[in-house]
C-alpha cells in the first residue's frame, strides 16, 4: 500500500508496527509502577483472600502490605497521570490517521479490483446462457428430427423410452451449465469475502491497537465504530429479514394505520397521550410475557396465564376494596376484611396472589420436569383446575371496585405520567438481570438449548425447570395483581385469552419455540409492537373483536412461522 492518501503517501506496515511497538513500550513503562502494579496488588489480594492454606492473621498482614503497596502506586499513578494521557491521546491519534488511511486505500483497491471482477463474472455469466441455450435449441433440433422419424406403429412402450432420454439428455445439459453459472457466481462472491475480510482486518487491528493503547478498554467512540463496523461486516440481507421481517412489516402496517389515520381526521394518531395508553396498556401485561418467555426458552408454553390472571385478580380485588367488605362470594359467603388496616390488605393482597398463582404454576413445573410431561399439557389441566375451582367456589361473582387511593397508588399516575409503566421498567430490569447476569439464567438457556447436554454437564434440569415455573407464577401473581387495580371491579373471568398475548409478544420478538434463544429486549419490543397494534385497530374502523382476534391470530402464525425458518435454516 503505496498510493497517495490526504493525509500522504501511506506508512509502511513495518514502521507503523514499529512505532506504535515503540509508543507503546513508553507508556507501558509509566503505567508499570501505576496502574500495572495497581492491577497486579489488587489480583494478589483476591487471592489471598481466596488462599485456605493460610491463617487469617497472615492473610491481614499480608493484604495490609498490599494495600500499603497499592497506596504508593496512586501516587505513581498521579504523578504520571498527565504525561501518560498525552502519550495515549497522541498514539490513538496515530493508530486512528495511519489505519484510517489503510482503510480508505483498502477501500479504493477492493473497489476497483471488484468492478473489474464483476465485469469478468457477468461476461462468464452470459457467456454460460448463450452456450446453454444454444445447446438446449440445438438438443431441442435433434429432438425434433428424430421425433420426425419414430414410426406410427412404434410400441408405446419404446416411444417413452426415446421420451425419457431426450428429457434426461435436456436434465443433463441444464445441470452443465446452471453448475457452471453456480461456480462462476461462487468464485466472484469468493473474491468479494477475500477483499472484505482484508479491509475487516484492518479495522481489527486498528481497534486491538487503540484497546492496549487504552489500558485494555475502547474509548466511547471507538467502541461504537467497532460495533458498527462488526454489524456491516457480518450483514447479511437474507437473515436480516430472516430475523427481522416481522417487525418489518408490522411497523409498517403501523405507518399504514397512521397514514389511514392522519387522511381521516387530519392529525398525526402517535401523539403522546396514544403512547402513554399504550404504554400504560401493556404495562400489566409485560409481567405476563416475562413470565411465560421463561418457558418458551425451555421449548414449552403456559396455557395457564389467562385463569391465573383470573386467580389473583380475585385475591387481589376482594382485599382492596375501601371498607374491606366484597360482593364476591366464597361458597355463598362474602368475606369481611374491614378489621385489617388498608395498608396490609395491600400487601397481603400482592402476597397472596403470588402465592396462588406460585402454586398452580408449581404444580405443573412439577408435572412438567418429574414426568417430561409437555408443558401445554400440563398447563392445559392447571388452567382447567385453576378456572374451575375458583369460578365454582365464587360463582364467578365481581369483587367490587378497589379503594380510590389504592387506585391511584398503583394504577393513577404521576404529572400525567402513568405509574404503571415504572413498576413494568422494574420487572423487564429484574428479569433481565436474571437472564444475563445469574447463574440460574446461563442454566435456564442451557436446558433449553439442550436438555441432555445440560444434564451431562451437571446442572439439574429438574430444578431449572421448576424453578422457571415458580418464576412465572410469582410474574403473574404482580402482573394480575396490578391489572386487578387497574380494571376495578373483577371476577374469575377476568383475563381470558390474556395468554395468546402474552405468547404473541414473545414470538414477535423472537423467543423461540425451539428453545433456548431469546431476549428481554426482544420480549418488551413485542410486546410493546403487539400493544400497539391491539390499540391503533379501533383507530381506524376495525371495532369488532372478532375482526381483531383474526388480525392477532395471522401474526401468531406469521411469527411462528418465520421462528421455524429461522430454525430449519440454522439446522
Amino acid at each position: 500500500m503505496q498510493e497517495e492518501t490526504t493525509s500522504g503517501v501511506l506508512v509502511p506496515e513495518e514502521e507503523l508496527a514499529n512505532t506504535i511497538n515503540r509508543q507503546q513500550a513508553e507508556i507501558d513503562a509509566l503505567r508499570l509502577n501505576g496502574i500495572t502494579r495497581i492491577e497486579s496488588l489488587r489480583n494478589e489480594i483476591a487471592n489471598i483472600k481466596r488462599n485456605k492454606q493460610i491463617d487469617d492473621e497472615t492473610k491481614k498482614e499480608l493484604i495490609e502490605k498490599d494495600k500499603a503497596a497499592i497506596e504508593e502506586a496512586k501516587q505513581v499513578v498521579e504523578a504520571n497521570k498527565e504525561e501518560l494521557q498525552a502519550k495515549v491521546k497522541e498514539l490513538i491519534e496515530y493508530i486512528n490517521v495511519n489505519y484510517n488511511a489503510y482503510a480508505k486505500a483498502q477501500r479504493e483497491e477492493n473497489k476497483m479490483v471488484l468492478a473489474q471482477a464483476k465485469q469478468v463474472h457477468d461476461e462468464e455469466i452470459a457467456k454460460f446462457k448463450a452456450e446453454k441455450a444454444e445447446a438446449l435449441a440445438k438438443a431441442q433440433a435433434e429432438w425434433e428430427a428424430r421425433k420426425a422419424e419414430i414410426p406410427p406403429d412404434m410400441e408405446p412402450k419404446k416411444v417413452k423410452e426415446i421420451k425419457t432420454e431426450h428429457a434426461n439428455t435436456i436434465k443433463d445439459l441444464k445441470a452443465v451449465y446452471d453448475q457452471k453459472i453456480n461456480d462462476a457466481n461462487v468464485a466472484y462472491n469468493d473474491k468479494r469475502e477475500v477483499y472484505k475480510d482484508k479491509l475487516h482486518k484492518i479495522y481489527l487491528e486498528k481497534y486491538a491497537a487503540i484497546e492496549r493503547a487504552n489500558n485494555k478498554k475502547l474509548p466511547i467512540l471507538s467502541a461504537v465504530e467497532q460495533k458498527l463496523e462488526n454489524y456491516v461486516y457480518n450483514f447479511d440481507v437474507k437473515n436480516f429479514f430472516l430475523k427481522n421481517g416481522l417487525y418489518i412489516c408490522l411497523v409498517f402496517l403501523i405507518i399504514i394505520a397512521i397514514i389511514i389515520y392522519a387522511a381521516d381526521n387530519g392529525r398525526f394518531l402517535f401523539n403522546g397521550t396514544t403512547i402513554l395508553l399504550i404504554l400504560n396498556q401493556v404495562s400489566p401485561r409485560m409481567f405476563f410475557a416475562l413470565g411465560v418467555a421463561g418457558l418458551i426458552v425451555l421449548a414449552g408454553t403456559d396455557l395457564s396465564i389467562g385463569r391465573l390472571v383470573g386467580l389473583s385478580a380475585v385475591m387481589t380485588g376482594m382485599l382492596v376494596t375501601t371498607t374491606g367488605e366484597t360482593s364476591v362470594t366464597f361458597f355463598g359467603v362474602s368475606p369481611d376484611f374491614s378489621a385489617i388496616p388498608l395498608g396490609l390488605r395491600v400487601i397481603f393482597a400482592f402476597l397472596l396472589s403470588i402465592a396462588a398463582c406460585v402454586a398452580i404454576t408449581s404444580l405443573a413445573g412439577f408435572f412438567t420436569a418429574k414426568f417430561k410431561m409437555h408443558p401445554f399439557v400440563s398447563t392445559l389441566a392447571t388452567q382447567l383446575i385453576t378456572f374451575g375451582l375458583i369460578a365454582g367456589i365464587t360463582g364467578n361473582s365481581f369483587t367490587g371496585n378497589p379503594d380510590p387511593t389504592v387506585k391511584n397508588v398503583i394504577a393513577g399516575s404521576i404529572g400525567g405520567f402513568p405509574v404503571m409503566i415504572i413498576y413494568a421498567v422494574i420487572g423487564i430490569a429484574v428479569m433481565w438481570f436474571i437472564w444475563n447476569k445469574t447463574t440460574f439464567g446461563k442454566n435456564m438457556f442451557a436446558v433449553g438449548g439442550n436438555a441432555e447436554a445440560a444434564a451431562v454437564s451437571g446442572i439439574s434440569v429438574f430444578k431449572v425447570t421448576l424453578l422457571v415455573f415458580v418464576l412465572a407464577g410469582i410474574y403473574y401473581g404482580i402482573g394480575g395483581s396490578i391489572n386487578a387495580v387497574y380494571t376495578g371491579s373483577v371476577r374469575a373471568q377476568t383475563g381470558q385469552g390474556y395468554e395468546t398475548d402474552a405468547i404473541a409478544a414473545c414470538v414477535v420478538g423472537g423467543v423461540s419455540f425451539s428453545g433456548g434463544v431469546g431476549k428481554i429486549s426482544g420480549v418488551v419490543i413485542g410486546a410493546l409492537l403487539f400493544q400497539a397494534i391491539t390499540v391503533i385497530l379501533p383507530y381506524i374502523g376495525i371495532t369488532d373483536a372478532n375482526y381483531q382476534l383474526a388480525i392477532k391470530g395471522v401474526i401468531i402464525l406469521a411469527a411462528v412461522a418465520l421462528d421455524c425458518a429461522k430454525y430449519l435454516k440454522k439446522k
